[in-house]
């Protein structure tokens, strides 16, 4: 069976109350808001990935792609 591959590049911009992170570090903390993400430390930060870059690619105010490419892999 093949797949494919989806490779891109680029950038957007998306309000703080439209975003959410999730917790990935030891500890048990909730997952937040971008207003929350914002208030945080940099090594805090790091504690947390976005939950959906899909939804961010979707709800974004603004953005653009360099590089959008795709293909068959086996």
């Amino acid at each position: 069976m093949k797949d494919i591959i989806v490779e891109f590049s680029g950038w957007v911009k998306i309000l703080p109350e439209k975003v959410k992170f999730v917790y990935i570090g030891s500890d048990d903390m909730p997952d937040i808001d971008g207003f929350q993400w914002l208030a945080l430390d940099e090594d805090e930060r790091c504690d947390y990935i976005l939950e959906s870059v899909i939804d961010v690619q979707r709800d974004c105010e603004d953005g653009d792609y360099d590089h959008i490419d795709v293909f068959e892999h086996e």
